[in-house]
């Protein structure tokens, strides 16, 4: 047996030892006894030993408490070697000639090592066996997880659905999980701003965010158009939430942003809100000038402590601070008008941006400190000047007013970028020569509702930066989707192990193995073609032609989500897809060179996941989550291929071109039918509303389309297909 394999993050060390294998049971029959040493009475050791007993008395049919077979299985907490790092998350695992036994090196070290052991206990050829082998596993970054944007799909999850994500998280070792319980964008889906709120806050009733739901159900074969707020907000359960993490070794803590991606508190709160250069409220950000913004900002973050973190004994906290920029549609009455979240009254017009940040940023931290918080995250990029919107680079002066604020020992700067180039990442160091306490952030691919992508260079980049640098954590940004399953095994990976990860491509077949060993050909072509179809790409062509980023063309030009952002220059709601079918036309034989090139690769990768999913030794449901992704690319490039087809016919002097059109027009409405009644098969509930939305968007389009065909007099049609607003139906302005 390759035991290796089988676990889940890469073991830093892993000796098989010559001896027969030690038989623990056969189905009904336990040939082994638990022998349990004084163990600490913590949540997560109570985890670890519920862990290893279900998954033993599971697997045999035979109660785990109750085996008195020969063989001991010895669970115990012990002293680390010396030389590890983070020793009290480290654990050794040891099969011989005289049983098991299994030694934390702390809490979480046993919970990790019962973890191992539970991944390594396979039936196979009818019994239970493991090989003579010694496992001394340790991680080498203390802090690994995701952070979860407040955006689609989470603003709908349960608290059974934020159980599972901590769960998934703590079987890849993982334990940090950083929620945003306050973040703002633009106007964007029926002409709002799109801002969200996680938590109720007692002392201001008017933070709260309705959810839209709108979207055709093929499941139910109706139309779902419905309002609701979130369910951790309506059921305020994230206290809930934060003693469940502890019990799986996940530390979970919340993001409450204060400078950038913030327009519902100073809309409904205007007193505090930045003023113009009449004085006048922008709705964005705050007047640091005015003691009333930390007054209430100081009352938000009291609450969430008091009433979440404290009882948890929890002392992390995230302050964002992330994209302080001025921007449109940053208020729904005057979408094209230019607000900006810098305060220009008579207080804060003469002080440049970079002192309002830093010192914004310090009062912040000083607070949180106060209240106790030993962990204080901040985004890296407004000290850089991301988008100029600090004047220069402000790290040295943010690293010297912490240091004037006694705020080193608890401030941990959040570095993020999203780049697959390592050229093009927003910056090349994170400093570790300022002596800052450092983060590294890579993304999991995060518009799922729009394209899952496979972003593991990213990923790759920043371990390595990460790993060379000494950063003590590696959070990624995220929104939830279990399609990015192998991104977060990548992370988890090169967090825990980075030297015996080795290449992205022995991680790859790391992920396939462990998943999907037994068709192991079949699912490193699936896979080489997903990472194909959604590849980012730069360069030229022999001609001077930039080369087709399948990455950006699928993402941002095919899919719709982007257009729902309103762009100065441009009528709102956007022309779609007339936007898109002009941007193909405009180089319509590369476009459509790789359009057919993904068409190809996405039906490949359809067919070989749809293959895998019969093998039951494989990760069948994964197979089939990864089934309808390659389905859901093929599904979009077809669409557009049909399109171009009725650009053709829409120009031929057939006198049956406008029939052929509504037919095309109509297999696409069933296609994208089709496809929306897998994902409801595939998918969890939560993601629904964000998913099918944006597929009604194109069904409703060729609905449109074919009905418009069929009711008008082929001597009346009058069809651009470069902007198609005319034939629109209300339902599909209403998706808009």
């Amino acid at each position: 047996m390759y035991i290796k394999n089988r676990i889940l993050p890469v073991p830093q060390e892993l000796k098989l030892t010559k001896g027969k294998c030690v038989v623990l049971g056969k189905p009904g029959s336990a040939l082994y006894r638990l022998e349990i040493g004084e163990l600490p009475n913590t949540p997560v050791v109570k985890s670890a030993l519920e862990l290893l007993t279900d998954h033993l008395t599971g697997i045999l049919n035979a109660d785990a408490y109750d085996a008195n077979g020969d063989i001991p299985i010895r669970i115990s907490v012990g002293t680390a070697p010396s030389g590890i790092k983070n020793p009290d998350q480290g654990y050794r695992l040891e099969v011989s000639s005289e049983g098991v036994e299994l030694i934390g090196f702390g809490d979480l070290g046993l919970f990790y090592g019962a973890l191992t052991l539970k991944q390594c206990l396979v039936l196979e050829d009818n019994k239970l066996a493991l090989p003579f082998m010694k496992i001394t596993d340790w991680p080498d970054l203390k802090t690994r997880g995701h952070f979860m944007e407040s955006r689609y799909g989470s603003n709908l999850m349960t608290l059974d659905d934020w159980k599972y994500v901590v769960d998934h998280m703590a079987g890849m070792k993982m334990n940090q999980l950083v929620i945003s319980v306050y973040g703002c964008w633009c106007v964007q889906y029926d002409g709002r701003v799109s801002e969200y709120m996680y938590v109720p806050i007692k002392k201001y009733p008017k933070l709260k965010t309705p959810v839209v739901i709108k979207y055709y159900s093929p499941s139910q074969g109706r139309w779902i158009n419905e309002e609701c707020l979130p369910p951790m907000f309506e059921q305020d359960f994230l206290g809930e939430l934060i003693a469940y993490g502890k019990t799986k070794g996940v530390t979970v803590f919340p993001l409450f942003n204060s400078y950038g991606h913030n327009t519902l508190i100073p809309a409904q709160y205007p007193e505090v809100s930045a003023k113009d250069e009449n004085g006048e409220p922008t709705l964005t950000g705050f007047c640091t000038a005015n003691p009333k913004t930390y007054e209430m900002l100081f009352d938000i973050y009291d609450e969430i402590i008091d009433r979440y973190l404290k009882p948890n004994r929890i002392d992390c906290f995230h302050v964002g601070l992330d994209e302080v920029w001025d921007g449109i549609a940053l208020n729904a009455e005057d979408i094209y008008r230019i607000r900006s979240p810098w305060c220009k009254c008579e207080k804060c017009k003469d002080i440049d941006r970079k002192k309002l940040f830093i010192n914004h940023a310090i009062r912040l931290l000083t607070h949180l400190k106060e209240r106790g918080m030993k962990n204080i995250y901040m985004y890296h990029d407004m000290l850089i000047g991301h988008g100029r919107s600090t004047d220069g680079d402000a790290t040295e002066d943010m690293m010297r007013a912490l240091k004037e604020n006694d705020l080193t020992d608890v401030v941990v700067i959040d570095w993020w970028t999203y780049s697959d180039f390592q050229e093009n990442l927003m910056f090349q160091t994170t400093r570790p020569e300022l002596g800052l306490r450092r983060t590294v952030k890579p993304w999991n691919g995060y518009y799922h509702w729009t394209l899952v992508t496979h972003p593991l260079r990213n990923i790759k980049l920043l371990a390595d930066m990460g790993h060379k640098e000494g950063v003590e954590g590696m959070q990624s940004y995220s929104a939830w989707d279990e399609s990015y399953d192998r991104n977060h095994v990548c992370q988890a990976d090169y967090s825990w192990n980075y030297e015996g990860t080795g290449s992205l491509e022995q991680m790859k077949l790391h992920y396939v193995d462990h998943y999907f060993g037994t068709q192991q050909e079949k699912a490193k072509t699936a896979f080489a073609l997903l990472d194909l179809i959604t590849e980012d790409r730069k360069g030229s062509f022999e001609n001077g032609g930039p080369i087709v980023s399948n990455y950006r063309l699928m993402l941002s030009t095919l899919s719709y989500y982007f257009y729902s952002y309103v762009r100065a220059g441009k009528p709102y709601p956007r022309s779609f897809p007339g936007e898109a079918v002009a941007a193909l036309l405009s180089d319509r034989s590369k476009y459509e060179k790789a359009l057919l090139e993904i068409r190809a690769m996405a039906k490949q990768a359809k067919e070989l996941f749809e293959e895998i999913a019969l093998d039951p030794r494989c990760n069948v449901r994964m197979a089939l989550r990864y089934a309808y992704e390659a389905n859901y690319y093929l599904c979009l490039v077809e669409d557009y291929l049909a399109l171009l087809q009725m650009v053709d016919y829409n120009e031929s002097s057939c006198p049956y071109k406008y029939e052929k059109i509504k037919n095309l027009a109509g297999e696409r409405k069933l296609a994208r039918l089709s496809l929306m009644g897998q994902m409801e098969r595939t998918k969890e509930k939560f993601l629904f509303a964000s998913h099918l939305r944006n597929q009604s968007i194109f069904m409703q389009f060729f609905a449109d389309l074919e009905g418009y065909l069929a009711e008008t007099d082929p001597s009346k049609v009058s069809l651009d297909f470069t902007d198609l607003s005319p034939i629109a139906s209300q339902a599909f302005k209403e998706l808009r």
